[in-house]
């Protein structure tokens, strides 16, 4: 019955629902007219030979004309019945999408910078529409430190600005930020804003955060980011504060297993003017290579999965759709037809039938 009922209400609509404001006060008058119908049966002397006591008398025509009132209450709103048919509605999501923007990253051991790929595949989350208005995204990126470029919001033009802005900085004298890849102080600065964030909209000083299904993280990495038995141990408490929150971790990773020379990166600066020789040094020897092992970790500790791209010609599209449709819930909703039927000659008739009945046993 309360199926039925669910049904019914999201199959019938009415074009002027002001008139059925008069349908509680019909049913006031329908209730004042039983409580008068009951007090005359409590005070009804008692039966005699030859006395007719009619159950209803002429109270009957009362009870008519309130069911009347209420039918041409209903024809006048106007109801029309919605042709459609039940469909999935899928809920909303938010995505935490989290970008490696450290040296590693601007090699071309598969053509393009894996950092250029990277923000490609981000961007393709709104430009294939994986994400759909209603759905806020957050961005991160980081390197020695990390950095929140956008917090979490529904703002998907702002999203594609920050994400667009993501790129090798224009010298790297004094810049210490790409020169390794932190991703415990990361994951760390990811769940913590989205903690604040939530204490922020909830309103409530004993906010506590709990777990959620509508919340995954999207790591865009080469996976070279193994670090010091610190960072090891602060990227473990880290996850651990993942699992809590139930956010799942899926990574996509880019490059060439066989990697390259770190210094390649050189190659678009000027020796002297955007670097000195010191760093030359530095990087002279040092290898950078997609590392799977780091994203299999990652899989392994949040449930999540991970996607390689060692080509430019291959696309984490369809995975990162599959990613974020596991996260949204689905629901029914009822999909109107653009024609709808008109019911307010219906309920007009049945009142003029109710009417016509009325009189007749008057």
């Amino acid at each position: 019955m309360g199926a039925f009922q669910m049904i019914l209400r999201e199959a019938v609509e009415f074009e002027s629902p002001e008139f059925l404001m008069a349908v509680p006060i019909a049913l006031a008058l329908l209730l004042f007219g039983s409580l008068i119908l009951g007090l005359r049966l409590a005070l009804r002397p008692a039966r005699t030979h030859g006395s007719s006591y009619p159950l209803l008398g002429h109270i009957k025509f009362w009870f008519f004309s309130i069911l009347v009132l209420m039918a041409v209450a209903v024809a006048a709103a106007r109801p029309y019945w919605v042709y459609g048919g039940r469909s999935f509605k899928r809920g909303d999501v938010d995505v935490a999408v989290v970008v490696d923007g450290s040296a590693s990253m601007w090699v071309s051991d598969i053509g393009p910078p894996r950092l250029e790929l990277a923000v490609r595949e981000a961007l393709n989350l709104y430009t294939e529409e994986i994400l759909t208005p209603g759905d806020r995204t957050a961005l991160f990126v980081f390197g020695t430190t990390a950095v929140r470029k956008a917090h979490l919001s529904s703002d998907g033009d702002r999203f594609v600005e920050q994400v667009g802005r993501v790129a090798p900085p224009d010298t790297l004298s004094g810049d210490a930020f790409p020169w390794d890849s932190d991703i415990a102080t990361a994951f760390e600065h990811v769940y913590q804003s989205l903690d604040n964030q939530d204490r922020f909209e909830s309103g409530d000083e004993d906010w506590t955060p709990d777990e959620r299904s509508d919340r995954l993280v999207l790591l865009f990495t080469d996976g070279d980011f193994i670090g010091s038995r610190d960072q090891m141990a602060r990227l473990d408490a880290a996850l651990s504060e993942f699992q809590r929150r139930g956010l799942r971790v899926y990574s996509v990773g880019i490059g060439s297993r066989t990697g390259t020379n770190l210094d390649d990166v050189l190659r678009n600066y000027v020796r002297g003017i955007d670097y000195d020789e010191s760093l030359a040094a530095d990087l002279d020897q040092i290898r950078t290579r997609l590392d799977t092992d780091g994203l299999n970790m990652l899989d392994q500790r949040t449930d999540g999965r991970s996607f390689v791209m060692e080509s430019a010609g291959v696309s984490a599209t369809p995975f990162l759709r599959t990613a974020v449709n596991a996260h949204r819930s689905i629901s029914f909703q009822l999909v109107p037809a653009e024609d709808k039927q008109e019911m307010w000659q219906w309920v007009l008739a049945f009142a003029v039938m109710i009417f016509v009945v009325a009189v007749l046993i008057y």
